[in-house]
C-alpha cells in the first residue's frame, strides 16, 4: 500500500457505519521500519489530534479504511507527540548510496497493510528524470539505513531498484 494511497479516505467505522474522520497523515517510525498510525484531520474545534493505530484498522481499501468501532480511534496526547508524530517524516529524506552519490528524494512510501513494515521507497530524481524515465522504487530490505536527516542505501539494495515503468521515454519507446 502507498503512503499517498492512504492520504485522503475517508475512515469508515463497520459497526455503526459512521464515518470517523478522514487521513491526513501516516505516522512512521523510521528506526523501526514501519507504519505505526494514521493521523486524521481534525474536525471543528476538538482540542487534540486523533490517531488510529496501524494494527486496529480492519483493511485498506481502494476508496476508504475501515475499522470495527471507534474505540479504535485515540488521542495523540502530549506525551506521545514528541515520541510518536515527530519521528516520522520518511517523505522528502534524502537517500544516499554508501559510496555518497544521491539517490535521490524519497516521494512516497510503500508498506504492508496488515504489519505496517516499510516495504519500498518510491525515489524522485528530479522532475525532469521523473517525467522522462519515471520513479524507481528502492526496496527496504537489511540493507537499507534510516538515519534522523537521510537514508543510507547498500549496495545489495540499489541492485534491487525497481524502475516504476513511467516516463515519456516508455511512451516513446
Amino acid at each position: 500500500m502507498k503512503c499517498s494511497e492512504v492520504v485522503g479516505l475517508p475512515v469508515i467505522c463497520i459497526n455503526s457505519g459512521k464515518q470517523e474522520g478522514v487521513v491526513k497523515d501516516v505516522i512512521f517510525n523510521p528506526r523501526e521500519k514501519e507504519a505505526t498510525a494514521l493521523l486524521l484531520e481534525s474536525q471543528g474545534l476538538r482540542v487534540g489530534q486523533k490517531i488510529i493505530p496501524v494494527e486496529k484498522v480492519s483493511s485498506f481499501g481502494k476508496n476508504a479504511v475501515m475499522i470495527e468501532d471507534s474505540s479504535s480511534i485515540s488521542v495523540l496526547k502530549r506525551t506521545h507527540k514528541k515520541t510518536e508524530a515527530n519521528k516520522g517524516e520518511v517523505r522528502g529524506m534524502k537517500v544516499y548510496s554508501k559510496t555518497g552519490d544521491t539517490l535521490g528524494t524519497v516521494e512516497d512510501v510503500l508498506f504492508d497493510s496488515k504489519s505496517g513494515i516499510i516495504e519500498g521507497l518510491e525515489i524522485s530524481d528530479g522532475i525532469y528524470e521523473d517525467l522522462m524515465k519515471g520513479r524507481k522504487v528502492l526496496p527496504v530490505i537489511e540493507k537499507v539505513e534510516f538515519g534522523s536527516e537521510n537514508i543510507i542505501a547498500d549496495g545489495k539494495a540499489l541492485e534491487e531498484m525497481i524502475d516504476t515503468g513511467g516516463g515519456l521515454k516508455k511512451l516513446l519507446d
